[in-house]
């Protein structure tokens, strides 16, 4: 029903149902809502989720969102920022 109406379905972390760490819905937009994990607004991101993150906004089908909402210990800005540039270089750069 959601991609006939063209909605996109939001991807969360820490999810409620394992489906939700995946964008659903209309492919021609692909969100992530990130609240840090394991601890709720607390938790930064570890290099290997970032990386895991940054390949899957590259292989979106169509436009990719992503917003870190771990804020209550300001790991979202470093999250955010350590995110755009591992974006900005090349595919697999931020591997290793």
């Amino acid at each position: 029903m959601l991609a006939a109406h063209r909605v996109g379905r939001v991807a969360a972390d820490p999810p409620r149902h394992p489906r939700a760490l995946t964008p659903g819905g209309w492919p021609g937009i692909c969100y992530w809502r990130l609240h840090g994990s394991p601890r709720m607004y607390r938790s930064a991101y570890d290099q290997a989720a970032l990386v895991a993150l940054a390949r899957a906004l590259r292989a979106a089908p169509g436009e990719a969102w992503c917003m870190f909402d771990n804020t209550a210990s300001g790991a979202a800005a470093a999250d955010a920022l350590r995110l755009a540039d591992m974006l900005t270089e090349q595919p697999g750069a931020a591997d290793g």
